[in-house]
Order: structure tokens, then C-alpha cells, then sequence
């Protein structure tokens, strides 16, 4: 048989290839290997007239199974807008943040076949279906499978997708698009979403009835909420017929749009990155069965799919009063907690509220309606910051509540204005580092929010035993003028109080006849009153001398000396004593030793080492001018400035 120069060459070239891979031990036709142990002759299943029913008794009870009267479109068209800032957390610097999914206002109908069709050169996008996505793994005993969502991912062309349980499409991009693009979707079922803006109410009420469809979407601009089409039907012959939805959902979306992004300010078009509004809608789902408690954030953020949730979604009367509305602003609102810059630890269930307060005030709502646990806390916390002595507020049990730990936040804000929380989120997400303690957190918010007022709120701070570090005290004291206002008395609910001179107070004392002679007499400005410790009945080894006087001036200021008034009575008067100065009532530092004559005069004691800048200061009373006298008493005492 002749051969031809080709045939010579094909067969040199296969023997060659054939040897090289027998060198090295390998026995793979082509050079690839393949460990998928996929069937060479698998098929991919395209058959839209298959229905899997294995999961039909579960789909039933979750999320719904769809009548086969329900028309299922084929080869519909449906564009998405999916040029989004690739807006995060991180950039945010909040918990969680929308992400780029998008509604196609499509229904999988469970175990059923959808095609979808994404033009030539679209790539990094994926399907999801079904809204539901928290996994109740570990949970007993089920209301559901843990898992009833799934996604997969897109390719150019035509891609086959069944959900066992069904549920609403989405489309999720990997990366932004400057065009919109056009999908074809067959064998789905139109959703009788909502979308403001676009729906004309009459016309989606006619369609919410008409359909089978057992889940639909309300949407806006800003939120997008998923709700069981059975109770949105409910409510037609209701008191309160969700009818109206173009009303609600505008009020929906001015709460996300003013009482949200832009509270902390956020905007869409903002120069910097870091300041622009979230790249979506924050999302909302009520659901038979949660993962952890009535509702938790997330994204979507989930409440149960009860009547108190669904009014929460729906009813103009709760939107428009705040009344009824804690939980969904209190889920989205842990969504937007900036725990890495300045919310501490003890603020995981407060600063998450704030935002109720916010959207309270700009309608005009009554704050005590919020929340029942709001007009009773306040005034408890009131009472604990007008109170004296060494306070904690991280860790005192009369603060141990988040309602209570609300209070100094709303009062700054009704003092100086709500900006200041635009102030304190901005300026988190610039700021070159993040807080890994409390103390710096604490610091931040001291320092942003004094910035704010232009000034010093260390008083303030000090009234809720919020601690702050010397160092950061003394820079924002070198930069504005200490308040002079006890605004900590001030009670948002009722708009009264915080208008009182900040004045000096006796913080403690380590002796005190309870019925005569209290400590506030020291401070009256009056010679005939006074202190006395304690005599009766006979005063413990602790109770007598040397004794103990802290007082406080109120806020840090410079202190030239401190003066001292007897009492008429020579019995009593006190001989040695010796000052300590200090800022946190904590670490004290001596300023001198002095000895307060024998007379009913007022006394000055000038610091030898000249004037101090201090808070706090700690009097001890050495021994008296009686002998063998274990009593002591004082008129007047007070900071020479």
C-alpha cells in the first residue's frame, strides 16, 4: 500500500506522542486527566415538560407549591440594570450591607424546569432561587427543611435551573455591567410584585388575586420586602386593606432614604466612594421558622410570618405613627452598627434602636409609643447619670439594659441635633484605624462628638460614667470650652430638664451622721450648716479619722488652691489634712499638706506648685485639734479657680 507524505506525518506524530506520555508513566489519551468520574455520554437535563416531584410534600408546607393553572411564560424578556458601586461593609464600615441581587419579578414553580438566557459576553452572574435563605441546620423540630434556596451560576446561552422547592428568581451579579441586560426566561411564573414608581395599586390589586403565586415582593427604591401573597389577600376585606401601596412603600422608602443612608450619611452620587448609599435595597423576608430569635438581621434581614411582622411591612397606620415599627427597624438597624469603630460592646442591642428615634422625630411621633421598655428606662437612666458618685456605665447593674443605655445618645441628639450621628458614622469610616476596645471606642465617641458640638462634653461623659482616657480629655479640653449644662438631667420624652448650671458635688465621704449634717452642706454656700461624721451609733474604726472627702467641681478646670470653712464648734474642727487632684477618680496625685487653723474663718489653701487642671478632688482629714476627738465636722469647702 503507498503512503502519502500526510499520512507519514499524522502517524509520526501520534507514535511520538503515544511514547512521550508511556515515558513519564501516564496513560491519558489527550494529556488531561480527569477525576470528575463524570459520565463521558451524561446528558444535561433540558426536558421542560419533567416536573420532580420528590419534594412536593415539603414544598407544600414551604414555601407553597403553584397551581398548574398558573400560566408559566415562555421565552419572556426581562432586563436588569446591573451597574452597581461595589459598595461593602468593610467600606461602610457596618455589619452587613446590601448586596447586589436583583429582583426579576419571576417564580420557580417547585421541582419545575426554568431556562434562562444571558446574551454573548455577560459573565459572573448567578441564579438564585427562592428568597429564604436562612439555614435552620440544628434547629428541632423543623417547620421546614433547613435549606429551600439554591443558587448556581450563569453562563452565556441557555442555562436549565430547578429549585425542589421553588421559589422566587433572582439574578445576583459578580461584577458591574455599564449596559443594561436583557435576559429570556421560559417556564417561570410572573410574581405579582409591587414595585413603586411602576404599579399602578388597582391594577396590582386585580393581579395579587388573580395569581397563584404564593410568595410576591413589595418594592422601592431602598427596600424590598418578601410577603406571603395569602396575607397581602387577607387584608382586602380587612379593617386596614393593603390597597394602598404606593402610599406605604413612599414612606418606607423615605424612612431608608432619610432615617437610614442619609442619616449616616450616605448619598448616591457622593465624590467619595466611602460616602456613597449601599449598591441595592436592604431586603426583608418573614418565614415560617428563623435560625435564632423572632427576627434577626441579615441580608435579607427576617422577621416570623406572623400578623405583627406583616403589619410592620404593611400598615400605613404603624409607618406613619413609629408605632409598631421596633422590629424592623431594630433588625435593619443591626445591619448598620459601625462595632469596629465606636458601638461597644455593651451597645449591641442600642445603637441598632437609634435609628427608631430618628425616624420618630422626623414625623413627629410620640417617643413613648416606640417601645414599652423606652418610657420607663429613660427616666431610671436619667436618675443614675444625675446621681453621685463612682459610676460605670458598661458595667453598673442600673445600667445593665439597652433601653436605659439609649438615653445619653437621644439626649445629645434633641440638644444639639440629630446631625450628630451623621457626624459620628462619617467620620468612623474615615477614620485611619479601627477600635479594637472599648476604651478607644468610648474615646471616639467623646472626642467626634465634642467635635460636633464644639464642646467639651467630658462632664457629660463623666455623668454617665462613660471612662475616657487623660490624654484624649486633654486634647478636646485644649480645644473648645467645657460644657456648663447639666444636659444629662434632660428627658427626651417629655422635653423637659438639662438646663441646670453644672455645679461641684460631693461625691463621697467615709463618714456621716445620717440624721444630721449632711455632705451637700459643704457645698450650700451657708456657714450656719454643715457636715458631721458619723457619732451615732459609735462610729467603726473606718468612721473616724482620718476621713475622706471627694468632691467634684463638676467638669475639668484649672484650680489655683482650695479653701475650707470651719464649723462653730471647736470641738469637731479638723487640723492636718492633705489634697489629692485627679480627672477619673481613679489615680489621684497629692498637691500638698497644709493644716486648717483653729477658727471660724474661711481658710485658703494655695497649691505649692501652682495651679492644676483637675476634676476630682480627695480631701483627707488627718486628726483634729481636740485631743483624743475621733469627730469631725465641716461648714464650707471649695476650689479656689
Amino acid at each position: 500500500m503507498k503512503l502519502n507524505h500526510f499520512t507519514i506525518s499524522c502517524a509520526v506524530t501520534l507514535l511520538l506522542g503515544v511514547t512521550a506520555c508511556k515515558k513519564y508513566g501516564y496513560n491519558i489519551p489527550d494529556g488531561y486527566p480527569d477525576d470528575s468520574q463524570n459520565v463521558a455520554a451524561g446528558n444535561i437535563d433540558t426536558n421542560m415538560k419533567v416536573i420532580d416531584k420528590s419534594m412536593y410534600a415539603k414544598a407544600r408546607v414551604f414555601p407553597g407549591l403553584v397551581d398548574q393553572s398558573e400560566p408559566r411564560v415562555q421565552n419572556a424578556k426581562f432586563t436588569l440594570d446591573l451597574n452597581f458601586t461595589d459598595q461593602t461593609a468593610d467600606n461602610l464600615r457596618i455589619s452587613i450591607a446590601p448586596e447586589p441581587q436583583y429582583s426579576t419579578g419571576y417564580y420557580a414553580a417547585p421541582g419545575e424546569l426554568v431556562k434562562i438566557e444571558v446574551p454573548t459576553g455577560i459573565e459572573g452572574l448567578t441564579v438564585q432561587v427562592g428568597g429564604h435563605t436562612d439555614n435552620l441546620a440544628g434547629k428541632s423540630p423543623l417547620l421546614r427543611d433547613p435549606v429551600v434556596y439554591m443558587r448556581q451560576q450563569l453562563y452565556a446561552g441557555a442555562n436549565y435551573v430547578r429549585n425542589l422547592y421553588g421559589g422566587t428568581i433572582y439574578i445576583r451579579a459578580g461584577r458591574a455591567y455599564p449596559n443594561p441586560v436583557e435576559f429570556t426566561i421560559t417556564n417561570a411564573c410572573v410574581s405579582p410584585d409591587f414595585i413603586l414608581g411602576q404599579t399602578v395599586d388597582a391594577d396590582w390589586v386585580n393581579k395579587v388575586k388573580a395569581s397563584q403565586v404564593p410568595w410576591l415582593e413589595l418594592r422601592s427604591k431602598r427596600v424590598i420586602f418578601l410577603v406571603p401573597r395569602d396575607k397581602i389577600v387577607a387584608t382586602f376585606s380587612s379593617s386596614e386593606p393593603y390597597t394602598n401601596p404606593t402610599v406605604a412603600f413612599g414612606k418606607w422608602n423615605d424612612v431608608f432614604d432619610l432615617d437610614y443612608n442619609a442619616w449616616m450619611g450616605l448619598s448616591d452620587n457622593a465624590a467619595d466612594v466611602k460616602d456613597r448609599s449601599p449598591q441595592g435595597p436592604w431586603r426583608g423576608v418573614l418565614d415560617i421558622q428563623l435560625s435564632a430569635g423572632y427576627g434577626h438581621s441579615g441580608f435579607p434581614f427576617v422577621g416570623l410570618n406572623d400578623s405583627e411582622w406583616f403589619k410592620g411591612f404593611t400598615s400605613l397606620t404603624n409607618i406613619t405613627t413609629s408605632n409598631g415599627m421596633w422590629g424592623s427597624y431594630h433588625e435593619f438597624g443591626h445591619n448598620c452598627q459601625q462595632g469596629k469603630v465606636w458601638s461597644w460592646s455593651t451597645l449591641g442591642e442600642t445603637t441598632n434602636n437609634l435609628f427608631s428615634f430618628k425616624v420618630a422625630n422626623r414625623i413627629g411621633a410620640n417617643y413613648n409609643i416606640l417601645h414599652p421598655s423606652v418610657s420607663s428606662g429613660f427616666p431610671q437612666a436619667i436618675a443614675y447619670a444625675s446621681g453621685a458618685g463612682v459610676k460605670n456605665f458598661d458595667t453598673d447593674v442600673a445600667m445593665n439594659d439597652p433601653f436605659k443605655r439609649m438615653t445619653p445618645f437621644v439626649q445629645i441628639f434633641e440638644k444639639y441635633g440629630y446631625g450628630a450621628m451623621t457626624y459620628l458614622y462619617s467620620e468612623a469610616r474615615h477614620a485611619p484605624r479601627l477600635n479594637t476596645s472599648d476604651i478607644t471606642m468610648h474615646n471616639f465617641v467623646y472626642e467626634k462628638l465634642s467635635d460636633y458640638t464644639q464642646i467639651d462634653l467630658g462632664p457629660f461623659f463623666d455623668a454617665w460614667g462613660i471612662l475616657t482616657s487623660p490624654t484624649v480629655r486633654d486634647k478636646v479640653a485644649a480645644k473648645y470650652p467645657q460644657l456648663n449644662t447639666q444636659i444629662w438631667t434632660y428627658n427626651p420624652l417629655n422635653k423637659t430638664g438639662g438646663t441646670a448650671a453644672i455645679v461641684p458635688v460631693i461625691v463621697s465621704v467615709s463618714s456621716n451622721q445620717s440624721n444630721e449634717g449632711a455632705p451637700a452642706n459643704m457645698l450650700d454656700g451657708n456657714n450656719t450648716t454643715y457636715w458631721h461624721s458619723q457619732y451615732s451609733p459609735a462610729p467603726t474604726a473606718a468612721q473616724t479619722y482620718p476621713f475622706t472627702i471627694v468632691m467634684s467641681q463638676g467638669n475639668r478646670a484649672s484650680a489655683k488652691g482650695m479653701y475650707f470653712f470651719p464649723r462653730n464648734s471647736t470641738a469637731q474642727r479638723p487640723k492636718d489634712i492633705e489634697v489629692f487632684v485627679s480627672n477619673d477618680n481613679v489615680t489621684y496625685t497629692s498637691v500638698g499638706t497644709t493644716q486648717i487653723p483653729n477658727a471660724f474663718a474661711r481658710y485658703d489653701f494655695l497649691f505649692p506648685a501652682g495651679a492644676v487642671n483637675a476634676q476630682y478632688f480627695r480631701v483627707i482629714l488627718k486628726n483634729s485639734w481636740t485631743a483624743n476627738n475621733t469627730l469631725a465636722s465641716l461648714s464650707e469647702i471649695g476650689v479656689i479657680k
